[in-house]
C-alpha cells in the first residue's frame, strides 16, 4: 500500500500523518521479526511460484510512487569521515563459492535515522558501491536496522539500500528499469526515490531499491528457504566459484552451479531440454530479452555482471533478478555486434548458438517489444517521474535535467524499430567465440598532453596530439584541448579532447585515484588504481556515443603537481574495449 493523503493538508500536517502510518508498520514489521534471528535468509525468486502473504504488506510504505522519501540521517561526525573514505574492499572481502573471505569489507557505523519523520535509532550504517558507483562525496548507503538492536525493522525491513545514482544523471533507470522488469511478468525489486541528507549536508537524490533478500523474494515465491545467489562468476568449468552465496555464507553449499555448466555442455538437439531441467528456460529468455530491450549493457548478459540468481525449492531450478540497473536506456553503440543480441554471459552464448533456442530467444524478444514496450506509456512514465523529481534535480531549472530524460524519451521511442529493423532483416549474427565475447577490443589510441594543474572543466585549455582507430573512426588530430585537476571526489583527473575533421570530439578522461602519484613516473590503467574511457563527443547534439573502457592503458608524466598552475606534461596510451 501506498501511504496516501485523502484530503488537502498542510505539508507538516502530512508529513505527521505519514509517520505515524509508517510508524504503526514499524511496529508490526518488528513485532513479526521478534522470533526470528538476524540474519538474512534468502528467498525464493521466481514469477508464478505461489508467493505473497495473502495481507498488508508493511514493507511497502517505504516504496511509494507518488512523492520522494525524506531520509535524514545522523551520525558521529567522525563516523561519517571514517565512512565516506573507505576505498572499495578488496575481493578477499567477498564471500564467494570458492573462499571465504581474508580481509574486510566495509564497516559498519552506528547511526540515527529519519523516514519521513519517523526515527528510528541505533541502526547500522555502512558505504556500499564497487567500481562504477564508488563516491566519497556522496557514497552509496545500506541500512542495517538489526546490526545493534536484535530484531529491530524498518516496516518490516531487514536492510534499506540507498544507490547513489553515481553512474545515473537521469536518476530514473533504477526505478523506471524496475518496473519494467515487473510488467513483463519477471521478479525485480520495489524502488522509490529519498532525498538524503547526512548530519545536514544535502546529498541530493537517491534511489531506495528493494534489497534482494526474503522479504522480496518471498512476495514472488511460495518458498523462501532456497538458495540465493549474487552476480561474480559465469557458468562454465572454474567459472562458478566466483559467485557470491547470499545464503549461509559461512558454509555455502553452491552445488546448485555445477549442473548448469554440464546442461551447457548438451549438443544443440538436447540443449533446451538439459538447460530447462536447471534453469527455468523460459522466464530466462524474457529476462534475457529485457536486458537487450532496455540496453541494460552491465548485466549478465552484455558484461556477466549485475545479477542476481536463485534456486527455488518448489521449481527446483534457478530464476534470474536483475540489480544494479543504474546504467539504463542510453542506447550505447555497438560497432561490431548487433543491438538486439547480448551474448557475453555463457548462458546466452550457448543459447545462442544452437538454432533452436536462438529461434526462441528471437520469439520472446518480440513478445516483449509487442506486450511490454510500449513507447508512449513508458514516456508518459518518464513525464511523471520528471515533474515528480525536477524541484530536487533541477532546483536552478537550467534545464539540464530536462536535457538528460530528453535523451531517455529519444532512446524509448526508437528502441522498438531499432531491434525490428535487425530482426525483420534476419537472424542476427553473434560474430565471436565464446572466449572472445565480451571485452571487444576496437582499437588503440595513443596521446600527448600539456596542460596546467587547476585547469580541469576549462575547455580550450592546454595542447596535444592523438592518434588511433576507434571503432573505424580514425582519431588522428594535432588540436586537442587538456584540462586536469581534483574532481569533486577528490580524484586527479584528466581530460583530453581532440578535435575531428567531422565536427565530433575524440574524449579520453583518465582518472587516478590517489592525487600523490601525479609526479613524473608511469601509472597502469588497471580499474583499481586508475581508469580511463575514451567517447566521441558530438557538439551539434550535445552528446556522447561509441568508445568505451580503457583496458589497458598506461599514463605517463613527465612534469606534473597538484600545485595550482603547476605544469603537467606526458602521453597517454591504451586499448579501448566496448562493452
Amino acid at each position: 500500500m501506498e501511504l496516501m493523503i485523502d484530503r488537502p493538508m498542510s505539508r507538516a500536517a502530512g508529513r505527521s500523518r505519514r509517520a505515524a502510518v509508517v510508524a504503526g508498520m514499524l511496529l508490526a514489521g518488528a513485532a513479526g521479526a521478534c522470533g526470528g534471528g538476524d540474519e538474512e535468509p534468502a528467498g525464493d525468486a521466481g514469477p508464478g511460484d505461489g508467493g505473497g502473504d495473502g495481507g498488508m504488506d508493511p514493507t511497502a510504505a517505504l516504496f511509494p510512487r507518488d512523492r520522494v522519501l525524506e531520509v535524514q540521517i545522523t551520525m558521529d561526525p567522525a563516523d561519517w569521515a571514517a565512512l565516506r573514505s573507505q576505498p572499495r574492499p578488496s575481493d578477499a572481502s567477498r564471500t564467494t563459492c570458492a573462499q571465504q573471505p581474508t580481509a574486510e569489507g566495509y564497516t559498519w557505523f552506528p547511526a540515527t535515522i529519519s523516514i519521513d519523520g519517523l526515527t528510528v535509532t541505533n541502526v547500522g550504517l555502512r558505504k556500499k558501491g564497487n567500481l562504477g558507483s564508488l563516491s566519497t562525496a556522496r557514497p552509496g548507503l545500506r541500512v542495517k536496522p538489526h546490526e545493534y538492536v536484535s530484531g529491530q525493522r524498518i516496516a518490516g525491513l531487514k536492510a534499506l539500500t540507498l544507490n547513489n545514482n553515481q553512474q545515473d544523471g537521469t536518476l530514473i533507470s533504477q526505478c523506471l528499469g524496475y518496473e519494467l522488469f515487473r510488467q513483463a511478468g519477471l521478479p525485480a525489486s520495489r524502488c522509490a526515490f529519498a532525498h538524503v541528507t547526512v548530519n545536514g549536508e544535502d546529498l541530493g537524490v537517491y534511489s531506495h531499491v528493494e534489497s534482494i533478500r526474503e522479504e522480496m523474494l518471498v512476495r514472488h515465491f511460495s518458498d523462501p528457504s532456497g538458495r540465493l545467489y549474487e552476480s561474480g562468476g559465469d557458468f562454465v568449468a572454474g567459472g562458478t566459484g566466483g559467485y557470491q552465496p547470499k545464503t549461509d555464507e559461512r558454509s555455502p553449499d553452491c552445488s546448485d552451479l555445477p549442473p548448469v555448466v554440464t546442461a551447457l555442455a548438451a549438443p544443440d538437439d538436447q540443449l533446451a531440454a538439459r538447460v530447462g531441467e536447471v534453469i527455468d528456460l523460459p522466464r530466462f529468455l524474457r529476462y534475457w530479452a529485457m536486458e537487450v530491450v532496455t540496453d541494460h549493457w552491465d548485466g549478465y548478459a552484455n558484461n556477466r555482471n549485475n545479477h542476481y540468481f536463485y534456486h527455488a525449492p518448489t521449481s527446483d531450478r534457478l530464476h534470474f533478478l536483475p540489480w544494479g540497473i543504474d546504467a539504463l536506456f542510453e542506447g550505447r553503440e555497438r560497432s561490431t555486434r548487433p543491438s538486439s543480441v547480448y551474448a557475453c554471459g555463457a548462458l546466452p552464448w550457448r543459447l545462442y548458438a544452437a538454432p533452436a533456442t536462438r529461434a526462441m530467444y528471437l520469439a520472446e524478444l518480440r513478445d516483449v517489444l509487442a506486450t511490454v514496450w510500449d513507447a508512449t506509456t513508458i514516456n508518459a512514465e518518464v513525464d511523471r517521474l520528471q515533474a515528480l523529481l525536477r524541484p530536487l534535480a533541477d532546483p536552478g531549472n537550467t534545464g539540464a535535467f530536462a536535457r538528460r530524460l530528453d535523451r531517455v524519451r529519444a532512446f524509448v521511442s526508437a528502441r522498438e524499430a531499432q531491434l525490428l529493423a535487425e530482426l525483420d532483416a534476419g537472424e542476427p549474427v553473434w560474430p565471436y567465440a565464446a572466449n572472445q565475447s565480451c571485452l571487444i577490443d576496437i582499437g588503440t589510441i595513443d596521446a600527448t598532453f600539456s596542460t596546467t594543474w587547476g585547469t580541469l572543466g576549462t575547455f580550450g585549455a592546454g595542447s596535444g596530439t592523438m592518434a588511433g582507430t576507434i571503432g573505424g573512426v580514425d582519431v588522428a588530430t594535432s588540436t586537442v584541448y587538456v584540462s586536469a585537476g581534483l574532481d569533486g571526489e577528490g580524484k586527479a583527473v584528466t581530460q583530453l579532447f581532440g578535435q575531428l575533421a567531422d565536427g565530433r570530439f575524440a574524449v579520453v578522461v583518465a582518472v587516478v585515484n590517489d592525487p600523490s602519484r601525479i609526479r613524473p613516473g608511469t601509472i597502469a590503467i588497471d580499474l583499481t588504481n586508475a581508469f580511463a574511457i575514451m567517447t566521441f563527443y558530438d557538439p551539434a547534439t550535445d552528446s556522447t556515443r561509441g568508445g568505451g573502457l580503457v583496458l589497458p592503458g598506461t599514463l605517463t608524466i613527465t612534469a606534473g603537481a597538484t600545485t595550482a598552475g603547476a605544469p603537467l606534461t606526458g602521453s597517454f596510451t591504451g586499448t579501448v574495449i566496448e562493452l
